[in-house]
């Protein structure tokens, strides 16, 4: 199960499945696995369709969750939601609470507010997801994504198995949308056109590596035919994901291009369901939120370096409205919520003047700890307890010294040390923190093979950056 995740990551050129093994020894080490050589940081905001106190914070130590609307928050390690590496999966949440998260290792899914989790048997089990979608007039019928390594043949040619799943019962059943994308392709994203739940959209990419090509294709009949488009990339580009659907016009598709480096990329619009494309704005980095309102009449964009920038769909003429680094965006009713980083005052803030100054809805040291769960639940054995082995220790005081919070900064047991964990960077500057604490990032004792696990970090990191 692990392998065929693992491989998945190492297709993106023939160079990397020596690469892919060095990866695999590595997650397998018991005294690595809680540590995934990432810098801390919130990437990516979920609501819940009919609870609007909860929100879901994806970051890249676990899953942060909040059942007040952001007034209190609690930690969901990545071992119970069943991530065993480099990922930055994708949540959904349906009308009755249940949640579903895309891994390397299969659609896990909780119905119990992130206490236990699961992965999903039948036709879905082991297979590598990597989103999920759904429409907001029917959030229980959710389509899930799942494309992976397949495969090579005497030529070297490289094949993907791709395949879209949908549940019309919030994660009790699932059933297969049409046949196989093309076996050349590897899929990166799905969303559904929010006016036809007929219109299905995927980004995908060809030889993905040093000489990707990408392509949009379109759906009209719900998944069992695809009409493919393909879609010029320029520079160091390696990729298309798939930002939004117009929310009144299906043939309206915005797509953001991926660099496999820290360079500019662009955000793209189809006005005639992915046939065309015109670039609408070119950032100065990585653009990693977007965001579009109700009406498909005004659209936010932004990243690290642009900060958060707004413009009209009638002329796009983007101005900024903030100098914070957005690391995602979402719109909610009650304002634009954003992710960022200390240096910007906070890791999670929300803006009620369409992002021109923001409340500041969270500091990781303000995470209380682990999620309270009952005794034997995934999330109190994982995340509480530490696991179930006799070297076994409570993983958040490693944690929260990660995060500059206090805690155990040796790191626990067999030099490992927690989810989010960095090489080190030296002692506090000064200028990581915010709100009263220290919550610049530390690090943790040197353990074996720390330096490489960061690196495998940032390589694989890219891969998992989505539209949300």
């Amino acid at each position: 199960m692990r392998y065929v995740s693992l491989v998945r990551i190492a297709s993106f050129g023939a160079s990397s499945l020596v690469f892919g093994a060095v990866v695999l020894g590595l997650v397998a080490a018991p005294s690595l696995a809680r540590a995934n050589g990432r810098f801390p940081e919130s990437n990516a905001i979920f609501f819940a369709p009919s609870d609007p106190d909860t929100v879901l914070l994806r970051t890249t130590f676990g899953l942060v969750t909040s059942h007040d609307r952001g007034k209190t928050w609690d930690w969901v390690c990545e071992r119970s939601i069943g991530l065993a590496g480099v990922e930055d999966p994708m949540f959904e949440v349906t009308p009755d609470g249940t949640m579903l998260s895309s891994t390397f290792q299969g659609l896990a899914v909780s119905h119990d507010r992130a206490c236990n989790w699961a992965y999903v048997g039948g036709e879905l089990k082991d297979l590598v997801f990597i989103d999920l979608t759904s429409r907001p007039s029917t959030p229980g019928n959710v389509v899930s994504f799942a494309s992976s390594y397949d495969g090579q043949d005497d030529a070297g040619v490289i094949f993907f198995k791709s395949t879209l799943f949908e549940t019309k019962d919030e994660g009790k059943t699932f059933a297969t949308l049409g046949p196989d994308l093309d076996p050349t392709l590897l899929g990166s994203t799905v969303d559904v056109a929010p006016s036809d739940p007929d219109r299905i959209y995927v980004s995908a990419k060809r030889n993905p590596g040093t000489m990707a090509t990408a392509f949009i294709l379109t759906s009209k009949d719900h998944g069992k035919t695809f009409e493919e488009h393909p879609l010029a990339l320029v520079s160091n580009e390696n990729g298309v994901y798939i930002a939004a659907v117009d929310p009144l016009d299906a043939d309206r598709l915005y797509v953001r291009t991926s660099n496999a480096t820290d360079m500019p990329s662009r955000l793209l619009l189809s006005d005639d369901a992915g046939k065309t494309f015109r670039t609408i704005y070119t950032g100065q980095g990585a653009l990693a939120g977007f965001a579009l309102s109700p009406d498909g009449t005004k659209v936010w964009v932004g990243g690290p370096r642009d900060g958060l920038r707004v413009a009209s769909t009638t002329d796009f003429g983007f101005v900024q409205k903030s100098t914070v680094e957005v690391q995602c965006l979402k719109l909610a009713t009650d304002g634009l919520w954003t992710c960022s980083t200390e240096k910007s005052g906070f890791v999670v803030g929300l803006s009620r003047d369409e992002g021109a100054t923001f409340e500041t809805k969270l500091h990781f040291c303000d995470i209380r700890g682990p999620l309270a769960c009952a005794v034997g639940s995934t999330t109190h054995t994982e995340c509480t307890l530490g696991g179930t082995t006799s070297m076994a220790s409570p993983p958040w005081p490693q944690q929260q010294a990660v995060l500059g919070c206090g805690g155990d900064v040796d790191g626990g047991v067999d030099g490992s040390f927690g989810d989010g964990s960095v090489n080190p960077i030296g002692p506090d500057d000064g200028t990581g923190g915010g709100g009263g604490c220290d919550c610049s990032v530390r690090a943790p004792s040197p353990a074996p093979f720390a330096a490489l696990l960061a690196g495998v970090g940032a390589a694989i990191a890219f891969v998992r950056r989505r539209r949300r």
